[in-house]
């Protein structure tokens, strides 16, 4: 009878979810039969219920996780600064100086001959991403602008009270409720520009409104 020289038992990755193979010598002398007809023993382990890495905020996304929060004062002011280059002037050159301010422009429709319209979304620390739509429309004799900012405040952050003396402004703000909402309105002292906001259920909403006078 043929001695068998050696008789091997390999275990891979029992530790591990992959495979586990077992192998055989041959006899010596023996001829190894063709790769077709080579033992292979293997188990697949089904990893999809192991946890994932990834967070689900990770894989949400946080709204307001877009770096520390930026000071009420400053937000409000950058936000007018840009609602007042967009609509302020009656000139669309306006636009492109949002654009160099950081806000993202969206793809703009066109809007007939007597409407210019300017779109565009900012990350800001603190209130995440903040939507900022405006446009200048022009009648036969007069030009207005129009401007809102619209953005999420869950943390209360913002106190639309600074918007007071900013540029001018006098108005006042007033919570007619227990939920925390704020609604406020102002006007520039020329009364050529009309502000209007409040925050509801956490969500703010700022209108700027600019009598622009006769048509340019």
């Amino acid at each position: 009878m043929t001695k068998l020289h050696l008789v091997s038992l390999c275990l891979i990755g029992l530790s591990t979810p992959a495979l586990a193979q077992i192998s055989l010598t041959l006899p010596s002398g023996s001829t190894p039969p063709p790769a077709s007809s080579s033992v292979d023993m293997s188990i697949e382990v089904d990893t999809s219920d192991e946890p994932s890495d990834v967070s689900a905020d990770d894989q949400n996304g946080d709204d307001q996780a877009a770096g520390p929060p930026v000071a009420s004062k400053d937000a409000l002011a950058d936000f007018y600064k840009s609602c007042k280059d967009v609509s302020g002037s009656g000139d669309a050159k306006g636009f492109d100086l949002a654009t160099a301010a950081g806000w993202v422009p969206d793809d703009a429709a066109d809007s007939g001959p007597y409407r210019k319209v300017y779109s565009a979304s900012k990350d800001v620390g603190g209130y995440g991403s903040v939507t900022l739509w405006g446009s200048i429309d022009t009648y036969p004799t007069q030009t207005l602008g129009y401007c809102r900012v619209d953005f999420g405040d869950y943390d209360t952050l913002i106190n639309l009270a600074d918007l007071t003396g900013m540029d001018g402004l006098t108005g006042t703000t007033t919570t007619p409720d227990n939920t925390g909402n704020v609604y406020g309105a102002w006007e520039s002292a020329d009364k050529t520009m009309l502000v209007i906001a409040d925050r509801t259920d956490g969500q703010v909403e700022i209108e700027f409104n600019f009598l622009l006078g006769a048509k340019k």
